[in-house]
């Protein structure tokens, strides 16, 4: 008979009862999912203030280009206005 017993697979059993050590896992269970959900949700919100910071920064770089770009059209046409007078002072006759 002990023979037969070793043959065959050993099957878990489920006791309905509720012990301490069931609640505690249940309770640790449940502390583990809120903190992996809050670390989460600080990470997450890291990294969307990064991607906000970023996207500004792009902006202020475009609109500092823009300007800068403005500021050379309006140097040259100076620097263009400048040598016309220059050439027109320089031709005139001198008395």
């Amino acid at each position: 008979m002990n023979e037969q017993n070793n043959n065959q697979p050993k099957r878990i059993r489920f006791t309905p009862e509720v012990t301490l050590g069931n609640v505690l896992q249940l309770l640790s269970i449940a502390a583990a999912v809120v903190g992996l959900w809050v670390n989460m949700d600080k990470r997450i919100s890291a990294v969307e203030m990064r991607e906000n910071f970023a996207m500004e920064e792009r902006h202020d770089l475009k609109t500092s280009i823009n300007s800068l770009t403005e500021n050379q059209a309006v140097m040259a046409r100076t620097l263009d206005r400048i040598s016309i007078l220059f050439e027109q002072h320089s031709k005139e006759p001198q008395k």
